[in-house]
């Protein structure tokens, strides 16, 4: 039986009642107001609606009351608590567990039409936070509007969270010192419940991967808990996918704008570069010219061949962005490949400090312009950020159906971090920006054409050794 002590304030109130009730029928019994008949019904209902407004304790305190009250007033001898009679003895014992069972039904419909109403209040709930998440504006701080969401839809104390991904940590309301118990329970990888502190952490996971944690303080519901945690794990997953494609259309559309530009830029230089060679091989083919006149004539002409071969190669660069020119590939003599591409870049770079090793006088099927292409970006670079009169080795072996060709130069090294980053459009390495001018573009359209050809490429580096870089392409 519960002690009255334990009964909150307003149980007390109607247990006080309610035996209050049951001592003035027992009064008006004495002018035979009421009949044992009336008066069981009238208790046992009574009983009943102290359980369901105040609880079983309540009822527990009126049913004794109760049942004291038939022994007093209407079982004889009348006015004391003797019971002569078994049938009596009997029949209180019975009124008794009746009054008790029915209050613990009772109470028990009434606990779970609280949990039911709770249940459906919640679900209200959780239905309004995920309609009005999805309203959240995705360009600003999603955590914080989050948060505060989540308080005032469920009536919080506070809610906090901890982002894996960017490391940040967002609260709204009063949620203590937070961030290191979130950072420690999603390193052990744990939620768990504190009910006498009111308070929840749950890990956000998103399939098998976890993404934050989050922590709620007040009254609130396990499986709620539970089913919040689930959707702002989707949620915030929902936006990183939204901006990546975001990001992902702008940088596309951004590409194709430099493209064009490139690709109007090219032709539009390419005129006046052509009037620029052909009239300073002219002065030089006219003569007369003296030996500074002929060598400033030779500059103008290389210079501007120089110029020419750079516009050829973005407009190579521009189709090849724009996916117009498709893969044709033919049999071609690699060894003349080769030497095509080292032609190329023979008026910029010394190209004597190139040494081919392997065997190279071998027909394989390829598109001649773009695998030129990739030599040239590829042999450039190495000539570019090696050590000045050290030798550029190129190997070239074929195993199986793939053509294996590597390119090494010394003098330079590439963190393994940034190993796949500069295959990136205009990405270069900190450490190697400064040491020679480019625009980041070289590679980034090797590994596009090698690619086309159905090949990979990648490069390893070594701080003493230097990058090799390595390229295989099916044949």
């Amino acid at each position: 039986m519960v002690s009255i002590r334990e009964l909150p304030f307003r149980s007390i109130v109607w247990a006080l009642g309610g035996s209050l009730i049951v001592l003035v029928t027992g009064f008006l019994s004495l002018a035979r107001a009421f009949e044992p008949s009336v008066t069981i019904p009238l208790y046992l209902l009574l009983t009943v609606i102290i359980a369901w407004r105040a609880g079983f304790g309540a009822a527990v305190a009126v049913a004794t009351c109760a049942t004291l009250g038939l022994d007093f007033f209407f079982t004889e001898p009348r006015f004391s608590f003797v019971v002569t009679s078994r049938q009596d003895v009997f029949s209180l014992l019975i009124f008794a567990a009746v009054s008790l069972l029915i209050s613990h039904l009772s109470r028990r419909i009434r606990a779970n039409a609280d949990r039911l109403g709770h249940s459906e209040a919640e679900q209200r709930a959780l239905y309004e936070l995920s309609r009005s998440a999805l309203l959240l504006d995705w360009k600003t701080s999603v955590d914080e509007q989050l948060c505060f969401l989540i308080q005032e839809r469920m009536r919080l104390k506070g809610v906090a969270l901890w982002d894996e991904r960017e490391a940040t940590f967002t609260s709204s309301g009063d949620t203590g010192h937070a961030s290191d118990r979130l950072q420690a329970a999603f390193r052990a990888e744990r939620s768990y419940d504190l009910p006498n502190h009111l308070e929840s952490v749950r890990i956000l996971r998103f399939g098998v991967r976890s993404v934050g944690a989050m922590l709620f303080r007040g009254d609130i519901d396990q499986l709620t808990a539970d089913s919040i945690a689930t959707l702002v794990a989707t949620h915030l997953e929902r936006i990183r996918a939204l901006k990546a494609e975001v990001a992902a259309e702008s940088q596309s559309v951004s590409e194709r704008l430099r493209t064009a530009v490139l690709d109007g830029l090219a032709h539009a230089v390419k005129t006046p570069l052509t009037t620029i060679i052909a009239s300073s091989s002219g002065l030089r083919e006219i003569g007369s010219l003296s030996t500074l006149q002929d060598e400033l004539a030779r500059a103008i002409e290389e210079q501007a061949s120089y110029l020419a071969d750079l516009t050829d190669r973005l407009l190579r660069t521009a189709k090849l962005d724009n996916a117009a020119v498709l893969l044709k590939p033919q049999p071609t003599h690699l060894e003349d490949l080769i030497h095509a591409a080292i032609g190329e870049l023979r008026t910029a770079y010394d190209t004597s400090r190139i040494h081919i090793v392997g065997e190279t006088d071998l027909d394989v099927s390829v598109d001649p312009e773009l695998f030129r292409m990739i030599l040239v970006h590829v042999l450039e670079n190495a000539l570019k950020y090696s050590v000045d009169a050290t030798a550029v080795t190129m190997r070239v072996g074929v195993t199986g159906n793939a053509l294996i060709f590597s390119v090494h130069n010394e003098g330079s090294y590439v963190p393994q971090t940034e190993r796949e980053l500069v295959f990136q459009r205009y990405y270069r390495t900190e450490s190697m920006q400064h040491r020679a001018p480019g625009t980041g573009i070289g590679l980034s359209v090797a590994k596009q054409a090698v690619e086309a050809h159905g090949g990979r490429i990648w490069l390893e580096s070594d701080q003493d050794a230097g990058t090799t870089f390595l390229i295989t392409i099916p044949v």
